[in-house]
């Protein structure tokens, strides 16, 4: 099965791209991620990433 995305602009790619560097993601079933989803999901995988570091660290 193909599988496919289209973000809104190149910052909602940016920033889904910057996210998924920082907190896992899955990806599964989603085919459209709009400049707000983006920015909220870099948000939540920057909080994601901080918690963890201060866990883990």
């Amino acid at each position: 099965m193909d599988s496919y995305i289209i973000f809104q602009s190149p910052k909602a790619a940016d920033d889904f791209y910057t996210a998924c560097q920082l907190a896992p993601m899955n990806t599964e079933g989603i085919t459209y991620i709009s400049d707000e989803t983006a920015a909220a999901n870099l948000e939540m995988a920057m909080l994601y990433h901080e918690a963890y570091d201060t866990l883990f660290s």
